[in-house]
């Protein structure tokens, strides 16, 4: 009997296509913190933020998908899971857009750092991927580098630390489910979907807590960076847990870290602990190790 193709196992290429689409997303998603952390500077809040991610978004994605003549990707027989997936995705980028609004970048991009853990573990229990000795070391070994960065009980934790980590389950989650769409539904399709869901989202949040700002003119180009590179970067990402194996695409996104940290010293002289940097290398090290030796 055939093997079915949603437990086809990613040849070689794939597995290589995979990590470079993840490694564009990451990338992405590092100029969209930046313009993120600017937008607060000016005075947005973090759901003005998402409604303005969201509105230059749809635009983008519906310019897109008109443009190719893809009209078909419009469509998909999976609503019911897009609004599944879109609204514990919502979660997950609520907390990061907080979060970088009152912590450092690189700190945050620390705590984002345990999205393939979760996603890991994850994996393993949504996705029914195989269960091996050395994902589970490697999933002790990256909760050591949380604990590390964290520190419980040696310093006062800021809230939106913890906030931080429940926007990496959230995003994890929301990579699980969108590896789960993909498998019916292209790339595109699942961005455009996630935008036309979350914006009406993002504005009830918006007008819910009164915080709304209107955009200057030199509020202009933030405002466009996030809401092309949401789209940029979640386009990357579907294509990239299409092609391979989350457990295995999902580290790649950690070469955002060495652009984070430089990016926070230049424009925000901001220097990372000590702790931070051994638990960040530590969960690191941990997925880079898993991806060497894949089994």
């Amino acid at each position: 009997m055939a093997e079915s193709s949603s437990v086809r196992r990613p040849t070689q290429r794939d597995t290589l296509l995979g990590c470079f689409w993840m490694a564009v997303a990451a990338c992405c998603f590092t100029t969209m913190g930046i313009a993120a952390r600017e937008m607060h500077i000016t005075g947005f809040s973090t759901p003005n933020i998402m409604v303005w991610r969201s509105s230059i978004g749809l635009l983008m994605a519906t310019a897109i998908i008109l443009l190719s003549g893809r009209l078909s990707q419009f469509q998909t027989r999976q609503k019911k899971g897009h609004l599944v997936r879109n609204c514990v995705h919502f979660v997950g980028q609520f907390a990061w857009f907080y979060a970088l609004g009152l912590l450092p970048l690189v700190l945050v991009t620390s705590l984002n750092a345990t999205v393939p853990l979760w996603g890991a573990i994850l994996a393993i229990v949504y996705l029914k991927e195989k269960v091996t000795t050395q994902r589970l070391v490697v999933i002790g070994l990256a909760f050591m580098g949380v604990l590390i960065i964290l520190r419980p009980g040696g310093m006062e934790l800021h809230h939106a630390s913890l906030v931080s980590l429940i926007g990496a389950m959230g995003y994890a989650g929301s990579m699980i489910l969108a590896k789960k769409l993909t498998q019916k539904d292209s790339a595109m399709t699942v961005v455009f979907w996630m935008m036309l869901i979350q914006l009406p989202m993002s504005i009830a949040f918006s007008v819910g807590m009164q915080t709304w700002y209107w955009p200057g003119w030199s509020d202009l180009l933030p405002i466009v960076v996030v809401g092309a590179t949401g789209v940029l970067a979640h386009f990357a990402m579907a294509t990239g847990l299409h092609k391979a194996d989350a457990t295995i695409a999902m580290p790649v996104t950690y070469i955002q870290f060495p652009l984070v940290a430089a990016l926070g010293f230049i424009l925000y002289t901001e220097i990372p602990s000590i702790y931070t940097g051994i638990g960040t290398a530590l969960i690191i090290a941990a997925n880079w190790y898993n991806i060497a030796r894949r089994q």
